[in-house]
């Protein structure tokens, strides 16, 4: 009996995909474009999550007393302080709610713009597929953006409010209480420029790094 053969084993083509580099004009402008991306991006998230977090303050602290202490709702409440501070009465709560629901909107159509704009200046110059390299850049700052802020804000807080502290103490024992509010402007000033150099080139290198990923093969 004979015995049977073994087929040929298969051979994969040797094909090797050939993605030319990116443009001069293409590179620049997709480090522009990362850079005004992210940074708008990054500032619609500010204002999201700021009104956000006030959101749930306000709204936290009139449920816990309305509903937790309704033998002490004829008293003065917390959140009446909270809304004397911006002019509004305690029945002109709505305002306020309303006014921060509106924020955290405008917040997300800001980072909406900010992928947008990134994406129409790629497009402009024939980056190939521009909303994917739009979201993948955008996700992936995203993601490290919240790695980094998990990581750095209990070191971050801390110290802030140290130096904060520390200006301030040292200008109340000695009349300089001007030259110390003039410290933390300059350390809050500086820091709001930092942070925007570093958005930007984080967004820079993100947005480069996808356009070259999903560049189009010969």
């Amino acid at each position: 009996m004979s015995q049977l053969s073994q087929p040929p084993a298969f051979a994969y083509p040797n094909q090797r995909v050939v993605r030319p580099p990116l443009p001069k004009a293409q590179r620049n402008r997709v480090f522009i474009a990362g850079a005004v991306s992210n940074t708008v991006l990054t500032a619609g998230l500010s204002i999201m999550s700021l009104a956000a977090i006030l959101f749930f303050i306000v709204a936290s602290m009139w449920l816990i007393w309305e509903f937790l202490s309704p033998s002490l709702s004829g008293t003065y409440r917390p959140v009446d302080e909270m809304l004397a501070a911006v002019g509004l009465a305690p029945e002109q709560g709505w305002v306020a709610v309303a006014v921060l629901m509106i924020t955290m909107v405008v917040g997300l159509a800001v980072c909406w713009a900010g992928i947008w704009i990134g994406k129409a200046m790629i497009a402009s110059v024939g980056v190939a597929r521009p909303w994917a390299v739009a979201w993948s850049a955008s996700g992936i700052l995203l993601g490290t953006g919240l790695i980094m802020s998990s990581v750095l804000s209990p070191v971050a807080g801390p110290l802030m409010t140290v130096v904060f502290s520390a200006s301030a103490l040292s200008g109340s024992g000695s009349g300089a209480g001007a030259e110390s509010v003039g410290i933390v402007a300059a350390i809050a000033i500086l820091g709001t420029l930092v942070s925007i150099v570093v958005y930007a080139a984080a967004g820079l290198l993100a947005w480069w790094w996808m356009a070259h990923a999903l560049r189009r093969a010969e």
